[in-house]
């Protein structure tokens, strides 16, 4: 197994909350690699059919990790995506999980997509993980678990 010099960096949360800023910051102060996802499965077609209901492309998973599988294994690499379900744990040495106060995040994503239908589908996502991230947190702090590190931010909005 290779040592890296730089650590992997998964930057998660629902649509909004500012990982995107977030990971173009981080990786302009510190020289890392930034990654968005998103627009890397959209540069490389890496789709598995589309969702009628959401009316959007279904991200293939396994295409995803088979086309970062290399860049992570050097390290220095920061990752953005809503999701983190799909990727193997020992790519990452710290994990951010990013949320904002609701009301920040509806104004954000009616403004991004301008569908309510799609803002309910989200801040059910939205509940749904720091309820599940909450758990997760109190079980992984009682455990000591080694790496990943995970940090828990809570996003604002500048005045």
């Amino acid at each position: 197994m290779k040592i890296m010099k730089r650590p992997n960096i998964l930057l998660t949360g629902t649509p909004g909350v500012g990982k995107t800023t977030l990971g173009k910051e981080l990786a302009q102060r510190t020289g890392l690699t930034y990654v968005n996802v998103g627009d890397l499965a959209q540069e490389g077609q890496l789709f598995d059919g589309f969702d009628e209901e959401y009316q959007c492309p279904v991200l293939d998973e396994d295409r995803v990790v088979d086309e970062l599988e290399d860049k992570m294994g050097d390290g220095g690499v920061i990752v953005d995506y809503h999701g983190c379900d799909f990727f193997p744990e020992r790519w990452f040495q710290i994990v951010f999980v990013l949320r904002t106060d609701n009301t920040n995040l509806y104004s954000r994503l009616e403004g991004r997509w301008g569908f309510s239908w799609q803002i309910d589908v989200v801040n059910t996502d939205y509940i749904i993980t720091a309820v599940l991230f909450s758990k997760w947190a109190t079980d992984t702090m009682t455990l000591c678990a080694p790496p990943p590190y995970v940090f828990y931010f809570h996003t604002i909005v500048p005045t």
